[in-house]
């Protein structure tokens, strides 16, 4: 739950004259030949992937050709090496130091820039948005692997492979050794090959290959004679060599509003110009078809594509699509993946060997050359949303982004944002329709289960008690399963109880470095904080009473696997969320319920985000209103694209869908939109609300937050920043305690900065950073997210 910390506009500096960030990995320490005091012809400024400014270095006649912008340098930082980007060229006259201040650029580490310019723009102007040092946007935009200097102990995590070619021309001396010859031999008859190879020998006859000796040494030695060659050459690793090709499908025949959605879309890219598109669609209305049409477009013309998902989950399933369509020229980027897969798929996608890159937020940062669209499917998603380090907005990126590369940027979804309801409607973006499912599939049928009311099944922990699953909840899923189909049940809380409460004096068991309760995980027989992962044993006595005896409160998906694997025993359940879908675990699971290994899948909002599951007949949720109780002003928005979204998983095969909803709110107007599948209604109920109220779209948002380990510090500091805003006429709503007030034994204190006006609202923000260092008492930290979506 990092935060930004509160920067403003880069100031030029010297080499090495600022701070870097922390990093675990210890940096290579700067040489004396990276020692000021050299003369230059030509000097630039660098954005060093650290929380500091650009600055300034001199380059070597040597990097010359080399050390241009968007190129990834290394440079000496404060005694260390510290990898960045290549931002501008100065003349000297610009200088604000002497020449002889300067330090040189280390090294560069490509041969060609890394990142086209209208990426380096668009970085640029996404530091200055949110207040961040350039220095951290570029740290934000390198994946790890790309952050090594390339030193012996800081190397890239490249591979590189021995290869070996003969010396034409050259006469073989009489007293070669037998190997010698033999390895000359197979060199002239085959061509320069891997040093690998040569160590394998196909018997012709059989054609049993066996390993046979060459040692590094007699290759060397034939180097020295001048007989051969030796170079080690990078070799990309592709995470697809063991998988076949998926079989080239052919697209299908679009229906009327596809067609007519593909040829704005298409016309908008031949312009070459800036477009924004926003594609509502509701769920199964086959918006991926149009992605795809669009695509295909645009590589005809030669440019290439991003496509931004909301969950890495989510990538398998639409990079199987796309390399069915486009072959292998799809890449793969998430966080889930190695450092060396990720550092050769963006070398693929610099090259432009790969025009197609598929991923979460993070893809954006690809290096693509000539990008002509970008796509943001499920654009409404909170995931987009960075919560740690700059948190950018990937949407607001990514429209930035297009409009530099002159790219066509389409945001997807069935329940689209207010905000981004609002760009439509202020002309920002234009906007297309889907408004019915393919192949005439009719929406699910959605029913209404009053918990006031209905028949709930019992405890299996406490018989006494009712458990959260009605009985016309487990029925469904009971017929469901019967009839050969799926089901999937939606509970968005993770746990087998999520609190625990003393039975001797009532208080409740929270975490020691959280202000939050332990959540009860039966399978781990431990407590624990969903925050910092604090662990606790089950049998943890109470820390004011000393008592053991406990009451469980409340119920995760956990226990919900567990209670309705006792109503139907035959029937194969398995739990999707943090806790049992991570890594290789979570795509092994989704694929189990593909391949129809599974008859129900419970689980938290992972399983809500776009997955296609064409023998899912039902869903059930259990709770409609829990995220209702969250105290955050979209707390509405977010249930209704919840409830609207996990419905849109039911009947999207050949069978129709339902939905059945269990609430003890049955007359909210969300829930309600949400069961009839009408954004539109939703809208016409919320944005009234948000007006009066002052929020987005009709205002601007600032989230202030002071931390420090005493409580009154913190409060206090957030006190005198508000009291001073105020009084210089700002619009600001606290202080108050954040959602989570202590994190990790830092508290935390929020205030709300609002304006209907944007470029005042970050007048105030510059205004705050230019009094930050007199402002704040020693050890606070004061941070800042533009345009919050998080106010936990």
């Amino acid at each position: 739950m990092q935060g930004t910390l509160f920067r403003g506009p880069d100031t030029p500096q010297p080499s090495g004259a600022a701070s870097t960030a922390s990093t675990s990995r210890k940096r290579p320490r700067a040489r004396e030949e990276h020692a000021a005091g050299r003369s230059f012809d030509r000097f630039v400024r660098v954005a060093v992937a650290a929380d500091t400014g650009l600055l300034t270095y001199g380059v070597p006649a040597a990097l010359a050709g080399r050390a241009t912008i968007g190129s990834r340098v290394s440079v000496p930082v404060r005694g260390r090496l510290e990898v960045g980007v290549v931002w501008q060229q100065v003349e000297e006259a610009e200088l604000e130091v002497a020449t002889s201040r300067l330090r040189p650029i280390a090294a560069a580490l490509e041969e060609a820039p890394l990142w086209p310019l209208a990426l380096c723009r668009a970085l640029d102007a996404a530091s200055r948005y949110y207040h961040a040092r350039i220095g951290m946007m570029v740290r934000t935009a390198l994946p790890g692997g790309l952050r090594r200097t390339g030193e012996a102990d800081d190397r890239a995590p490249i591979r590189e492979v021995w290869r070996a070619g003969i010396v034409e021309g050259v006469d073989w001396p009489i007293g070669l050794r037998k190997p010698e010859r033999r390895v000359l031999e197979r060199l002239l008859a085959q061509g320069e090959q891997d040093v690998s190879s040569l160590r394998r020998e196909s018997d012709p006859e059989t054609g049993e290959v066996r390993v046979v000796s060459v040692p590094q040494k007699m290759l060397e030695s034939l180097e020295r004679r001048g007989l051969l060659r030796l170079w080690q050459e990078r070799r990309l690793r592709d995470p697809f060599a063991a998988d076949r090709l998926p079989e080239r499908d052919v697209a299908p025949a679009p229906t009327p509003a596809q067609q007519a959605a593909g040829q704005r879309l298409r016309d908008a890219l031949d312009r070459r110009a800036y477009t924004g598109f926003l594609l509502r669609g509701v769920t199964g209305s086959g918006k991926t078809e149009v992605y795809l049409d669009l695509i295909a477009h645009a590589l005809g013309q030669g440019r290439g594509a991003l496509v931004l998902v909301p969950e890495i989950a989510l990538t398998p399933q639409l990079v199987d699509r796309f390399r069915a369509r486009f072959g292998p020229q799809v890449e793969a980027l998430h966080s889930g993946m190695g450092q060396g897969d990720r550092t050769d798929a963006l070398e693929r996608i610099r090259t432009g060997t790969s025009r197609v890159a598929i991923g979460p937020r993070s893809a954006l940062f690809a290096p693509m050359h000539d990008l002509g669209v970008i796509v943001l499917d499920e654009c409404h998603d909170g995931s987009f949303k960075q919560q740690s380090g700059v948190r950018y907005h990937a949407r607001d990126f990514a429209l930035l982004l297009a409009r530099e590369h002159g790219a066509v940027a389409v945001l997807g979804s069935a329940t689209p944002s207010c905000e981004e309801w609002a760009l439509a409607d202020s002309g920002r973006l234009e906007r297309i329709e889907l408004p019915e499912r393919v192949g005439a599939r009719s929406l699910p049928e959605a029913w209404l289960i009053d918990l006031r009311e209905a028949e709930r099944l019992p405890d299996p922990d406490e018989p006494e008690r009712k458990s959260m699953l009605s009985s016309a909840l487990v029925d469904a899923v009971r017929e469901t399963v019967d009839r050969g189909e799926q089901a999937i049940v939606l509970h968005n809380r993770r746990g087998y109880a999520t609190s625990m409460v003393c039975r001797g004096c009532g208080a409740a068991f929270e975490c020691p470095r959280c202000a939050v309760t332990l959540v009860k995980h039966h399978r781990q027989q431990r407590l624990r904080c969903h925050i910092c992962d604090h662990a606790a044993p089950l049998e943890q006595p109470c820390s004011h009473c000393h008592a053991t005896a406990r009451v469980e409160i409340g119920a995760g998906t956990e226990r919900l696997e567990h209670t309705l694997g006792l109503s139907l025993p035959e029937v194969r359940i398995a739990r999707f969320d943090r806790d049992t879908a991570q890594g290789e675990k979570l795509l092994d699971l989704l694929d189990r319920f593909r391949q129809r290994e599974l008859d129900v899948l419970i689980g938290t909002q992972m399983l809500a985000k776009g997955h296609d599951f064409p023998a899912v007949t039902m869903v059930g949720v259990v709770l409609a209103e829990s995220g209702l109780q969250i105290p955050d002003f979209r707390a509405k928005e977010r249930t209704f694209q919840l409830l609207t979204q996990v419905a849109g998983r039911a009947g999207r095969g050949d069978r129709p869908g339902r939905v059945l909803v269990q609430t003890w709110m049955p007359e909210h107007p969300a829930i309600l939109a949400a069961l009839r599948q009408d954004h539109d209604a939703f809208l016409a109920h919320e944005l009234p609300a948000r007006a009066v109220a002052g929020y987005p779209p009709y205002a601007f948002l600032a989230l202030l937050e002071t931390r420090h380990r005493e409580l009154a510090v913190a409060e206090k500091a957030m006190r005198d920043l508000v009291a001073a805003l105020r009084t210089r006429g700002a619009d600001v709503r606290g202080p108050v305690p954040a959602g989570v007030a202590r994190v990790r034994d830092v508290w935390r204190i929020h205030a709300l900065l609002s304006d209907p006006d944007r470029r005042r609202l970050h007048g105030w923000l510059s205004w705050i950073d230019a009094q930050r260092s007199t402002a704040l008492p020693s050890g606070v930290s004061l941070f800042v997210d533009v345009d919050p979506s998080d106010f936990g």
